[in-house]
């Protein structure tokens, strides 16, 4: 039976690579001054891309804390007149603040739920890389290139630290 071609649509904007500034790397293993890089996206950035694919109207989320601190979100979605459902749990942080440990298990489980519905799943296909680790700063100083099928369809490079470039000025008719 083919798909709705509408619903079809929407599922393939949700899944869309994200720009590539709005890719984040964290350090999953620390050795001395190097790192595995590992990639991820903001909770933020999920909410966006529901809004504008979606529209605002036509998701919503609820979530229930469980005893160890994780929690549960259900992020519904309106494909056209259907309603769908995604359930997935998020973990706590490991933040000093019990509010930010929460807050911190609200977006992971948002993140978790969202991709099954396709909103940042192909970044679970980039590989990990080592990298250049700042211990100091606690930070990774120069983030892995993205490879071409993990940019959105108008970017041709995979140079994340290259910033877009801002249009040109309209000419006036004379």
């Amino acid at each position: 039976m083919p798909r709705n071609p509408e619903v079809a649509a929407l599922a393939a904007a949700l899944a869309e690579p994200f720009e590539p500034g709005v890719i984040h790397w964290k350090p999953q293993q620390v050795k001395d001054k190097r790192c595995m890089a590992v990639a991820f996206i903001d909770a933020r950035d999920v909410q966006d891309r529901l809004n504008t694919v979606l529209g605002a109207e036509n998701w919503t989320d609820s979530y229930e804390v469980l005893n160890d601190g994780s929690a549960v979100c259900r992020l519904a979605v309106r494909f056209g007149e259907e309603w769908v459902t995604k359930t997935d749990v998020g973990a706590p942080s490991d933040q000093p603040d019990a509010g930010d440990r929460l807050k911190s298990a609200f977006s992971d489980a948002l993140k978790r739920a969202a991709v099954k519905l396709g909103v940042g799943r192909y970044i679970y296909s980039l590989d990990t890389e080592w990298v250049d680790y700042d211990p100091v700063k606690k930070r990774i100083p120069n983030p892995p290139r993205l490879p071409a099928w993990a940019l959105p369809k108008d970017k041709p490079t995979g140079n994340v630290s290259t910033p877009a470039k801002a249009p040109e000025p309209a000419k006036k008719a004379e």
